[in-house]
């Protein structure tokens, strides 16, 4: 199958338009996405400084920074947002920022991949942007890139270029999930 120059370009394409109505169901994701990433920031001042420091042997998905996170981490906000931390992140401390000295419960890619999200679902709440596929596959594409190469060969990424490929991810996932989710293949023209 051949892909037409056109088609081509308007799958590298983004069209943005303003919504004409706006409604309080557009701001629901971005409220949620928006709350759990301040949490993410919040958590590490909810302890005394330089107290909160979860080292480098983490795992995705594997619980193995609980016992730690049980033992130091009293405040039970905080305790919460750093156990799922330790589900969903690595949380090692070289990939991660720190708050008042206390490590964040989420790496420097993951903080920014949320932080995306409530940045996505902020925009998309005003606006109905449609994205190439292509264009999408490019944002993400930076993401890949730095991680699969920094496990691959000696180069170590950094905390902010981690942060940036986050943002990146999270800026347009949101924002493509919410066009998907308002797809009307029956209309045209944007909502």
């Amino acid at each position: 199958m051949t892909i037409s120059r056109e088609q081509l370009l308007d799958e590298l394409t983004i069209d943005i338009y303003k919504r004409n109505k706006q409604k309080i169901t557009y701001y629901i994701p971005f409220i949620i996405a928006f709350t759990w990433a301040m949490l993410l920031f919040i958590a590490p001042m909810l302890e005394p400084p330089n107290t909160v420091y979860l080292g480098n042997k983490g795992k995705v998905s594997i619980p193995d920074n609980t016992p730690y996170i049980d033992k130091h981490i009293t405040n039970p906000l905080a305790h919460a947002v750093y156990i799922a931390g330790d589900y969903m992140c690595h949380q090692h401390s070289d990939r991660s920022f720190f708050i008042m000295g206390n490590q964040m419960p989420f790496c420097a890619r993951c903080t920014g991949i949320f932080l995306g999200l409530g940045i996505g679902f902020f925009i998309a709440a005003y606006f109905r942007v449609r994205i190439g596929f292509l264009f999408y596959f490019l944002t993400i594409l930076p993401l890949g890139l730095d991680g699969t190469i920094q496990l691959l060969t000696s180069y170590v990424s950094n905390n902010f270029m981690r942060l940036w490929t986050g943002l990146m991810v999270g800026i347009f996932s949101a924002i493509l999930f919410m066009y998907v989710y308002e797809y009307d293949p029956s209309q045209d023209a944007p909502k």
